[in-house]
């Protein structure tokens, strides 16, 4: 598996909003591959089942997804998940919902599942409540994203109180120094923990 540049940051909540907001446009996180998005969900994110309830709006591949068990994640797939959205567009898009069969041509179906299940990245993208609720689950077991992204996160003033701390590769970092690294292209792994 490919490896980054790994920075830890341990804050006290709540997490800063420039931290969640890089899930809208959506981060690297590695999984197992093969699995279905409700073992993903439960098993990979920790989710309990009160939690998967509120993720009304489910999209594999940018196709919406009612069966949960029928849909397998793959290499480079990107996953959204939504809290309930707005409007008629947001009925017919929630999972299993009454309007759902207003979308059946566009909907998800299934397929069959090839290969060994191996580990590999698939992007994730948060929406709405679902940042709150499932990101800090996902920066502490850590996420991949581009350097220059997390420029923004690093302007907030939260990141560097006295009672925060972030380390570069298990040794502490200065500001200059983690500017330094975020100003040359690549990725980043990201870890977030709180007290």
């Amino acid at each position: 598996m490919t490896s980054f540049p790994a920075i830890d940051i341990q804050i006290t909540p709540p997490l800063p909003p420039p931290l969640l907001n890089l899930f809208q446009r959506g981060v690297l996180v590695e999984v197992e591959l093969g699995v279905d998005v409700l073992s993903l969900l439960r098993g990979e994110f920790c989710l309990s089942e009160d939690g998967i309830a509120k993720i009304q709006t489910i999209f594999w591949q940018g196709k919406p997804v009612d069966d949960l068990s029928g849909c397998h994640i793959s290499e480079g797939g990107i996953l959204a998940l939504s809290a309930a959205l707005p409007g008629l567009v947001g009925a017919c898009l929630r999972r299993d919902g009454a309007w759902a069969a207003l979308r059946d041509s566009i909907s998800h179906n299934g397929e069959a599942v090839i290969g060994d299940k191996q580990r590999g990245f698939i992007t994730v993208r948060l929406f709405n409540f679902m940042m709150r609720e499932v990101g800090p689950l996902l920066l502490a077991r850590g996420l991949v994203c581009e350097s220059e992204r997390f420029v923004d996160v690093l302007a907030h003033p939260a990141l560097f109180l006295s009672n925060s701390r972030i380390s570069l590769d298990d040794q502490e970092v200065s500001e200059a120094a983690l500017a330094e690294l975020l100003s040359q292209p690549g990725h980043i792994m990201l870890r977030v923990s709180t007290p």
